[in-house]
């Protein structure tokens, strides 16, 4: 068996004249590749039975995983806070769950996961969160969205740990 270099130049393989552009991945069935990643960032209001309404700067990144479902981390930024006493103090808390978005593609997408909040209820604390909610897909970059939040509290916090937002944001 002889190897391509060494044969003589006259019976050498001329070189492949390939444009770049077939050379790149064909999308399967003509459809355009999909980006798998899902980027956001928006703002809404944070509500409660025992808390004042307060504003929320959110975002959101997330990695699609097949053509119905992704995982998502949807930090949050909660301003105004209430301490152990029950008293609005204007402070901020953290929030970072991870979530498993169901029916990415349609209009309607619920999504569940759990977390850490960070200062809720101004105790300087992380607690571990559970959430769940919906994402309502307006147009293909704009989404509303509504999620229920529980806080595990420490001892001594005698308030309501659910939390409530409504959230509008756009992805990108």
């Amino acid at each position: 068996m002889t190897d391509a270099a060494s044969l003589p130049p006259d019976f050498q393989p001329a070189p492949a004249n390939r444009n770049p552009a077939e050379l790149a991945i064909v999308p399967r069935q003509g459809k355009p590749i999909e980006n798998v990643g899902i980027y956001g960032i928006g703002g809404g209001v944070n509500f409660g039975s025992d808390l004042p309404n307060s504003g929320v700067f959110t975002g959101r990144v997330g990695y699609k995983l097949n053509e119905t479902l992704a995982v998502s981390l949807r930090p949050s930024v909660i301003f105004g806070n209430r301490d152990v006493l029950g008293r609005y103090n204007g402070q901020t808390s953290f929030q970072l769950p991870l979530t498993l978005d169901l029916f990415r593609r349609s209009v309607v997408s619920p999504y569940l996961g759990g977390g850490i909040a960070t200062n809720t209820y101004s105790t300087g604390e992380t607690n571990a969160m559970l959430t769940g909610g919906v994402d309502l897909n307006i147009t293909e970059n704009v989404t509303l969205g509504f999620n229920v939040n529980y806080v595990f509290l420490p001892d001594g916090v005698t308030f309501d740990a659910l939390q409530a937002m409504t959230l509008l944001y756009v992805r990108f």
